[in-house]
């Protein structure tokens, strides 16, 4: 659970004067409360109460020192306010119209002053709006002792500014007088109901708290250092396995190169292993599926069983579905008988092609399709 410092200064009790020129840091001193709180489930709670009044800039006791995120709240002595009547209550757009709102209230220029503003309420597309301001000045004397003791305050607002927003009084007069002396424990309650909400953050503009902007850009860039480093071991792996798998693909190719002379070793042109092997497969299976079921020697018993006389057969050509054979023969009766002949033992014998030859004799063409 986290700890936060709450730092209740009280110039009234200093003695103080802040109006008028000077260096308001030569006479300002420290009486103030710091408050420890402790976050818990609850909310949070009280864990001690320090009182501080040291001129010379004394270490911060025990218990407060090892505080590093404090609050710090201001008392009236240095603010001034305005109650300003206006038909918005956007806090960015305030931002904006105050500088000029003020301009014509207040004696110092608007640039000489810090402010934040409070929506009191509003009827009407009227809203009344409180302004609490402070000189730049005195801010800055202010932040530079707490600075000195080794506070910087997160945040700045002011407990007896929550008792004057609470207090029901129609003017700004009235609401100031009214809230009266607040005791120890009114102070500590309305610094617990700050740490929960405050009531302003005078922490803006030149003043604004750049601690967690520091924090944060370091932890930007931290982040953005890992997620370099993170990037080129990414690519530094991905550059690995793309080398290795080049490397192995490449191995891999030239084994697939000798594997491929090794089987047409009279193919001289190799352009793609895949798709030539994939070519030379596909011309095997159509040559097997020609030959397939085709038994020459079967045929040639079957052939030899049948006379032929006066014919020669000069070419035979045997396939899964067709048998062509082509010869001569002396007469046409010859041509005849061979026909009888193999229709004993082939389907479809047909005779083509007839025509004279050399010698007297007749070439032909004999087809069947198929054996009985």
């Amino acid at each position: 659970m986290g700890r936060i410092g709450f730092v209740d200064l009280k110039l009234s009790e200093s003695g103080i004067k802040v109006s008028g020129p000077g260096d308001l840091s030569s006479r300002l001193s420290f009486p103030m409360s710091v408050y420890a709180f402790r976050s818990g489930p609850a909310g949070y709670e009280l864990e001690s109460s320090v009182r501080y009044s040291d001129e010379k800039a004394a270490p911060l006791p025990e218990g407060i020192a090892d505080i590093s995120e404090f609050y710090l709240s201001l008392p009236l002595d240095l603010l001034d306010l305005r109650i300003i009547k206006l038909p918005f209550s956007e806090k960015e757009k305030l931002k904006e119209v105050i500088p000029f709102e003020l301009s014509g209230l207040i004696m110092d220029s608007p640039d000489k002053v810090v402010f934040d503003t409070v929506v009191l309420g509003g009827s009407d597309n009227n809203f009344d709006i409180l302004v609490a301001y402070v000189r730049k000045e005195i801010l800055r004397d202010v932040l530079m002792r707490l600075s000195s003791i080794g506070i910087d305050p997160r945040i700045i607002t002011s407990v007896e500014l929550q008792a004057v927003v609470k207090n029901a009084s129609n003017n700004i007069t009235g609401r100031i007088e009214g809230i009266g002396e607040l005791t120890a424990e009114d102070r500590i309650n309305a610094a617990k109901s700050e740490l929960m909400e405050h009531t302003v953050n005078l922490r803006t503009g030149p003043f604004a708290y750049i601690r967690d902007t520091e924090k944060l850009g370091k932890a930007l860039k931290v982040t953005a250092v890992l997620f370099i480093l993170l990037a080129l071991v990414i690519n530094s792996d991905l550059a690995f396995r793309i080398i290795t798998a080049k490397t192995e693909a490449s191995s891999i190719k030239r084994e697939i190169r000798n594997m491929y002379t090794g089987l047409f070793p009279d193919e001289k042109k190799i352009s793609d292993e895949l798709y030539q092997m994939k070519s030379h497969i596909k011309e095997i299976h159509e040559k097997g599926d020609a030959l397939m079921g085709v038994r020459p020697l079967n045929f040639m018993l079957d052939l030899s069983l049948k006379p032929t006389g006066g014919v020669i057969l000069n070419e035979i050509s045997l396939d899964k579905e067709l048998i062509t054979m082509k010869g001569e023969a002396s007469s046409m009766d010859n041509i005849d008988r061979l026909k009888t002949g193999l229709s004993g033992f082939l389907n479809d014998v047909s005779v083509t092609d007839i025509k004279p030859a050399a010698e007297n004799k007749f070439s032909f063409t004999a087809v069947a399709k198929g054996r009985n």
